[in-house]
């Protein structure tokens, strides 16, 4: 298990690497907080400044960082949200059965 702070230092790191990827000032800029852990949401800085659609980031899916292991998972960006929780909730009870077997 862990807890809070170290699953944001694993999506502060998670961003840090696409920042220096992309060459752009990223940020945090939601998170949600689920039974089984905690999804990230990010954008660039200037569209957290400025609001302005053009500074916003394309294809910056949401990730989750699990609780039980500190696994990160990135979702996709065609569906919402809760689609990809309810998909990851499955993968995660498939896999909670195969373990107490």
């Amino acid at each position: 298990m862990i807890n809070l702070k170290q699953a944001e230092c694993s999506a502060i790191e998670y961003v840090e690497t696409k920042q220096k990827k992309l060459g752009i000032p990223l940020q945090i800029v939601r998170r949600l907080d689920v039974p089984y852990g905690w999804v990230f949401f990010y954008n660039t800085q200037a569209y957290v400044q400025t609001g302005e659609i053009i500074s916003a980031l394309a294809g910056n899916a949401p990730f989750i960082i699990d609780a039980d292991n500190g696994s990160l998972h990135v979702f996709g960006t065609a569906f919402s949200i809760d689609r990809y929780l309810r998909e990851y909730e499955s993968l995660r009870e498939g896999y909670d059965a195969k373990r107490t077997v």
